[in-house]
């Protein structure tokens, strides 16, 4: 499954061309993948410089999750002629791991690109958190992050 995801992700980046001559950001409602810990599915609705997110999750060996949050870019930095914007924001999920529920809230930090020919953003999220409910055993402490892409429907 993971090498499913994987592929996906490779022909997204590779497929498509990236420029940044006069991009765009896409706003309205998106849906892709996201690939990391955990790995699954992602819906986004854009508004300029903010957005909306959910996510439904498999961990693998855990189980599945349910993540809402937003995100909102702060900045944007030029790598060459590339512009990257760097984005924070938060994040609450429920999970059911192993017949155990568990919920925890993260920050997110992250760098998003926007395609200029194509409605894609690509991603890159880290958020650490807390599990505020947790299986008896778990650690307090929790970890989200991943690579991804959404294609905004337009």
């Amino acid at each position: 499954m993971k090498k499913v995801f994987l592929v996906l992700a490779l022909v997204l980046i590779i497929a498509l061309p990236v420029s940044a001559a006069g991009y765009m950001k896409t706003n309205g409602v998106g849906a892709g993948i996201t690939l990391g810990y955990p790995t699954g599915l992602t819906v986004r609705y854009g508004m300029d410089d903010f957005r909306l997110l959910g996510n439904l999750t498999w961990d693998f060996g855990s189980g599945f999750s349910l993540d809402v949050g937003a995100l909102y870019d702060i900045t944007d930095v030029k790598l060459g002629d590339f512009p990257i914007y760097i984005n924070g924001g938060a994040l609450a999920g429920v999970g059911l791991y192993s017949n155990d529920f568990l919920l925890s809230v993260n920050g997110i930090v992250g760098a998003s690109y926007y395609l200029e020919d194509y409605p894609v953003e690509i991603f890159l999220n880290l958020a650490p958190g807390a599990n505020i409910i947790k299986p008896a055993g778990a650690s307090i402490f929790s970890f989200k992050g991943g690579l991804g892409g959404v294609w905004y429907f337009e």
